[in-house]
């Protein structure tokens, strides 16, 4: 057996779960397709199952699997609306492959250094099909340049169809004037709560080019996609096993420069935001790290813990802002300079709470000429829609094993 490194026994599963985290994966064992068919010979409930799936993004590989390991184990009527939504999911994706090559062509056309982010291009390089990573219709593309490149870039997008349709701390946001997919055009790779200095700037130097709908394409090499992808997923407190799945993909390839992370690690601190991808890619994915990787980044006891936390939460229902704005306790707790700690409070944190913004003004209407008033506003709103989220979220929970 491999050498682990969780300290710890590994958590037990209630079946169904159990089925969610051996088929959340692309590459199987011997070992795994036995335990899939062990699992399968109990009694399932396959409603709970696949709303597991669909709420960690894994159908896909459910499907995927199931149908090629052990399909005369499925009860009828299971497999056929799977795969049905695969087939759709397929078609869906690679018509957003198209649309992103073309896109990222116009780009170099202008001399833009562009790159494609996570959806389809990380789907062929980790999974080698872009229909096994989750992508539903009105998943958004991600192009990643840099902030000098971003009117250029947005101009070329408008030409490709595409309107406004918001902006948020680190990325533009458009959608189509027809058929409703968006796209999301960034300058930095991660929220301003997890960023790391010279996003993206410092990501951007390492790229390669690819193979990708049959023509190349500028991508990520899988130790960059290691880092980002654990920062991203550290944002979200790691409540998808899609997450996991990547970083476990990235873990069981041998084409990767782990020196490279190891130095990126120590320079910016990240080894425990690094540590939370190999322990839950571990417990329950089963996969294990180089040994090396993890003597680099010296996993300590709060990343352990950390785990631990994210392992409990994996099974609840996340609430419906988990996408969109990062724990700040949790946040502080991944971080092991003290220097971070403090810069990711006050400056990256209390001081853009404190800025009123439309919501303020529209809660409460301030004459002009009294606008210093909205900073006091401002804490009133925040806690009364803290304690309507914290009263709503305890209906929103789903229980850790379905019921009997």
């Amino acid at each position: 057996m491999p050498e682990t490194f969780s300290e710890q026994r590994p958590q037990t599963w209630p079946v169904e779960a159990e089925l969610l985290f051996l088929t959340a994966r692309v590459r199987m064992t011997a070992e795994v397709e036995s335990r899939i068919r062990a699992a399968l010979r109990e009694e399932i409930d396959w409603i709970y199952l696949i709303q597991l799936s669909m709420q960690h993004e894994t159908t896909a590989l459910l499907y995927w699997h199931l149908q090629r390991i052990c399909p005369e184990l499925v009860p009828e009527g299971i497999l056929e609306p799977l795969a049905a939504r695969f087939q759709s999911q397929t078609a869906e994706v690679q018509y957003r492959a198209q649309e992103l090559v073309r896109i990222l062509a116009s780009l170099d056309q202008e001399g833009i250094l562009a790159v494609g982010y996570k959806g389809p291009i990380l789907a062929q390089a980790l999974y080698g099909n872009v229909a096994l990573r989750e992508f539903s219709r009105f998943s958004d593309l991600d192009i990643v340049v840099g902030e000098q490149e971003l009117p250029k870039a947005k101009s070329v997008i408008l030409g490709h169809g595409y309107e406004e349709h918001g902006q948020t701390d680190r990325e533009w946001i458009f959608r189509e004037r027809t058929g409703g997919r968006t796209l999301e055009l960034q300058w930095h790779f991660t929220t301003h709560l997890c960023r790391v200095p010279d996003d993206p700037g410092r990501f951007l130097r390492r790229l390669e080019m690819v193979p990708f709908a049959e023509t190349t394409v500028r991508s990520l090499p899988l130790e960059v996609y290691f880092l980002v992808l654990c920062l991203h997923a550290t944002k979200h407190k790691w409540r998808k096993a899609k997450l996991i799945c990547d970083i476990a993909e990235i873990l069981a390839s041998p084409e990767v420069d782990w020196d490279h992370v190891v130095r990126e690690a120590n320079v910016l601190g990240i080894r425990r935001i690094l540590s939370l991808g190999i322990l839950l890619s571990e417990d329950p994915l089963g996969v294990v790290a180089p040994p090396a990787l993890v003597r680099g980044l010296k996993i300590d006891r709060v990343a352990r813990a950390l785990a631990a936390q994210c392992r409990e939460a994996l099974l609840k229902e996340p609430d419906d802002q988990w996408r969109f704005h990062a724990d700040i306790r949790f946040m502080l707790k991944v971080r092991e300079r003290r220097y971070d700690e403090v810069k990711l409070f006050f400056r990256d944190w209390l001081w853009p709470e404190t800025m009123p913004d439309e919501e303020d003004r529209r809660f409460a209407s301030i004459p002009q000429s009294l606008s210093v008033l909205y900073y006091l506003v401002r804490p009133v709103r925040l806690f009364l829609m803290e304690m309507t989220d914290g009263r709503n979220s305890g209906a929103r929970c789903v229980p850790a094993s379905p019921p009997k």
